[in-house]
């Protein structure tokens, strides 16, 4: 059996060689450009692919950005309600008569006093 499968292993072999060198050049150039076409092709898909997913990214932003645009701020209060409301009026300065009215005939003096 091993005998036979050497004489069919050497009955080819004369017919490999006898190929010449040209054609197997040509069919080597052959499949080098056409994986070289193929690289090119996948390089190709590969960058559109990107620029889909980058402007698909784009999009989404402006999106976002139109959403937050909308959204209106909390206006701000005049006074804050978390603040407990005071259960008594606050109380006043209060200055005594006698100190107030000396106070006035001393700003009514100094005025009248002009140089």
């Amino acid at each position: 059996m091993r005998a036979l499968i050497v004489l069919v292993a050497l009955s080819f072999a004369p017919a490999a060689a006898a190929q010449d060198s040209f054609a197997l050049t040509a069919q080597r150039d052959a499949e080098l450009h056409a994986q070289a076409d193929a690289a090119h092709q996948r390089e190709v898909e590969l960058t559109n692919r990107l620029s889909t997913l980058e402007a698909r990214l784009q999009t989404d932003q402006a999106i976002s950005d139109i959403a937050a645009l909308r959204q209106r701020p909390a206006l701000p209060l005049a006074y804050d309600l978390r603040r407990p409301v005071p259960a008594v009026a606050p109380t006043y300065a209060s200055i005594p008569d006698d100190k107030l009215a000396a106070s006035n005939a001393a700003v009514r003096a100094a005025a009248a006093n002009r140089r």
